[in-house]
C-alpha cells in the first residue's frame, strides 16, 4: 500500500536537511497553521463575544505562544548540530507576556494566559489525528467526527 502525504499543501524543506529534520519541519509547519486557525477562530470569537480589551489580550497572548512555539523549534532545530541541550531562549516570550499583562492596564492576564495556550489544542488535534491515521485533523460534533 503507498504512503499517503500527511498534508495536501507541499512543505519546503530547506535543502540539506533530509530524513527525520524533513519530517520536523513538516511537523512544525502543521503545528504552526494549526495554532493560527486556532488563534483567527478565538479571536473572532473573543470579540463577538467579550470586549475588544478582552480579544485583544487574548490575541497577545496567542502572539507570544506562536513566537514561543518559533523560538523552540528554532532550539530544537540546533539541537545536535551546536549544542546538546535545549536553550532557555524560547522562555523569553511566556515571561514577557505575564511581567506585561500584570504591569499594563491595557493588557488582562488571564485572557493572554489562555491565549498563550492556544497553540495546545493544536497540538492535541495533531496528535489525535496522527493516531487515528487520517491526513488532517477533524472536528467533532456530538462525538462522531464530521466529514
Amino acid at each position: 500500500m503507498p504512503s499517503v502525504p500527511r498534508s495536501s499543501s507541499p512543505v519546503k524543506i530547506p535543502e540539506g536537511k533530509p530524513g527525520p529534520m524533513a519530517e520536523f519541519f513538516c511537523l512544525r509547519q502543521r503545528v504552526l497553521r494549526l495554532t493560527l486557525s486556532v488563534t483567527i477562530v478565538a479571536g473572532l470569537l473573543a470579540g463577538l463575544v467579550w470586549d475588544l480589551q478582552t480579544c485583544f489580550s487574548l490575541l497577545a497572548g496567542a502572539a507570544a505562544g506562536i513566537l514561543y512555539l518559533l523560538l523552540l523549534s528554532r532550539s530544537v532545530e540546533r539541537l545536535g548540530k551546536r549544542s546538546n541541550k535545549l536553550g532557555k531562549a524560547h522562555l523569553a516570550a511566556p515571561v514577557l507576556l505575564f511581567i506585561l499583562a500584570l504591569r499594563l492596564q491595557g493588557l488582562d492576564f488571564l485572557p493572554a494566559f489562555f491565549g498563550f495556550l492556544l497553540y495546545k489544542p493544536a497540538i492535541l488535534l495533531i496528535a489525535f489525528s496522527d493516531l487515528t491515521g487520517s491526513n488532517e485533523p477533524k472536528i467533532f460534533v456530538s462525538g462522531s467526527p464530521s466529514a
